[in-house]
């Protein structure tokens, strides 16, 4: 199983997880995900990581910004690409919020789309299917930011690409936490 990790989760990480007790134990099991590759972190969401909630995830967990750890995404392209076009036009958009585009502006949201970390992810993961990708997110399904194009979940059960958040990822991986404070 080959987990990748979006914005959302590594934020929630810093906030939320790395308060325990065990965040050391936490900090070196996430850090042995990334150098083994069983978790991808993606340039695109370094990137956006580095950039949200003043970058606390980066600073929480330094090794993030090893740039062997990083997968380069910024050639990254789906292996079909006209179909994965036409999924984005007729099944990961909003419809409301496509009407409301011409097309010149539709197209230029969609390039910012496939550039942004939710694209990105989603494109890696189909690209390694083989690997049994799983999308971690802390993201819903439910569209209620008002913006184009579905949310990861959403978009992945789509695809049939496994999701899961946070919480659910470390279970997985039999990771139990001591929710007392140091």
């Amino acid at each position: 199983m080959l987990g990748i990790i979006d914005t959302s989760s590594l934020v929630a990480i810093a906030r939320y997880y790395l308060s325990i007790k065990d965040e050391a134990i936490l900090l070196r099991f996430l850090e042995n995900k990334f150098r083994s590759g069983e978790l991808v972190l993606l340039d695109t969401i370094h990137s956006e990581a580095s950039r949200t909630q003043k970058g606390l995830a980066t600073s929480r967990m330094s090794f993030l910004n090893d740039d062997d750890l990083r997968v380069k995404d910024s050639e990254l392209v789906p292996s079909a690409p006209r179909k994965f076009s036409n999924q984005m036009d007729n099944n990961f958009c909003v419809p409301l919020k496509r009407k409301m585009l011409d097309d010149e502006t539709y197209a230029i949201l969609k390039e910012q789309y496939l550039q942004s970390g939710d694209g990105k992810i989603v494109v890696y993961a189909l690209n390694n299917i083989a690997k049994d990708p799983i999308v971690i997110t802390e993201e819903t399904p439910q569209s209620n930011d008002g913006k184009l194009f579905r949310k990861i979940p959403a978009i992945c059960d789509f695809l049939n690409i496994p999701h899961m958040s946070v919480a659910e990822w470390l279970s997985s991986n039999g990771v139990i936490l001591n929710w007392s404070h140091p």
